[in-house]
């Protein structure tokens, strides 16, 4: 039920009978036990129809959660309520190749800094949500290849007493994507969702199964050109080299910072010259040579592609097809395969490790965890 109305943002007691296939006096005796613990509350809302409900039930705004992002080159921090606000932000610069001392030094800091901010307001966290590029991988992670137990020990020991849950960063965005009454999506059924920021990962949207069991991968580290480009892994000629934001940065005359400054509007089209488009345009192939790879892999009819592609008009990012039709096994066919795209929600960290936690805590029951973090670590490992 919780679940529910983080996905919908609101329903009305019958709506949620449906959805939950419970009886309206089972919905009745949850919702009261829910507004006891304070998890919901119910509005005076205008009826869909004459004579219908008025009473919308939403989550309450009174449970906060906190979201922590490793990307776009910083840790940011954030607290906000289960419908995504952001009531506190604090973001730091962070190598993209940092070491694991200085991750737990710049961690310490700003942990110490929402602690004080916290407490200063009364407030108690209820879920924290870590998001990390190339986490969860069974061979480990190649873009920080970290001591993972000692990653555990240590966000146990700097949150004390506070619920945590680690994911990819992916898997984050595609929560945001997932609960954010902002965005607008594009489909319903099975897909693959591959975002191209700072990295190019993509991630199997199984919407029968809950978000936690989504397994990312890392499209951007497919090499497509030997002896290419360098890549922050060491590689060279990686999909991510070509085509992730640190990629374009100079092709549209705007450093890193500058780009997550300006977030979704930072590509004016009518501002780039026939050159930059066409260079541009270029990177969209090999965006599509790398995802028809992906797709020989593993065939699935429909994807979503949140990132700058999605600023780009729909003439030029039809050369992301063009990539797709030279690398896909039959080539490109939209009778099997279907190609939309999303809002970029760049530089909007940690908005979407915000989400994950808020689909951590409802996923929960909405319950308390009292055991340390590191047992609640332990738990996801």
């Amino acid at each position: 039920m919780l679940e529910n109305l983080l996905r919908t943002g609101g329903a009305f007691r019958s709506a949620i009978a449906r959805e939950t296939r419970l009886t309206e006096a089972s919905v009745s005796r949850i919702l009261a036990e829910l507004r006891s613990e304070n998890l919901v509350q119910e509005t005076r809302h205008p009826a869909p129809y004459a004579g219908g409900p008025t009473s919308l039930v939403t989550l309450s705004n009174d449970v906060a959660v906190a979201g922590i992002e490793l990307s776009n080159s910083r840790l940011s921090f954030g607290v906000g309520d289960l419908g995504g606000t952001l009531d506190y932000v604090d973001r730091m610069p962070a190598s993209p190749q940092l070491d694991q001392d200085e991750f737990e030094r710049l961690f310490r800091v700003s942990a110490a800094a929402m602690q004080a901010w916290t407490d200063k307001r009364g407030i108690a966290i209820r879920q924290v949500a870590l998001s990390i590029p190339g986490y969860g991988r069974e061979a480990g992670n190649p873009i920080y290849p970290w001591d993972v137990t000692r990653l555990r020990d240590f966000l146990g020991e700097a949150l004390p007493g506070m619920p945590l849950a680690l994911t990819n960063s992916v898997v984050a965005q595609a929560a945001f994507h997932r609960y954010s009454p902002s965005t607008s999506y594009p489909v319903a059924g099975n897909h693959l969702f591959l975002f191209v920021g700072h990295g190019v990962a993509g991630v199997i949207v199984n919407e029968a199964a809950s978000i936690d069991a989504f397994s990312a991968f890392e499209i951007g580290h497919m090499v497509i050109e030997r002896n290419g480009l360098l890549c922050r892994c060491g590689h060279r000629g990686c999909i991510e080299a070509y085509t992730s934001l640190r990629a374009i940065s100079p092709i549209v005359g705007l450093d890193a910072s500058e780009i997550l400054n300006r977030g979704d509007s930072f590509i004016d089209v009518h501002g780039l010259d026939s050159d930059v488009r066409a260079a541009l345009r270029e990177r969209l192939v090999m965006l599509g040579l790398g995802l028809g790879n992906a797709l020989n892999l593993h065939p699935i009819s429909s994807v979503v592609i949140s990132g700058w592609p999605s600023l780009m008009p729909e003439e030029d990012r039809a050369a992301i097809i063009a990539g797709i039709d030279e690398s896909l096994l039959g080539g490109f066919d939209e009778r099997r395969l279907s190609l939309s795209f999303v809002a970029p929600s760049i530089g909007n960290d940690p908005r979407a490790a915000l989400y994950y936690a808020a689909y951590c805590f409802v996923s929960g029951g909405g319950l308390d965890a009292r055991a340390d973090a590191h047992a609640a670590l332990e738990e996801i490992a």
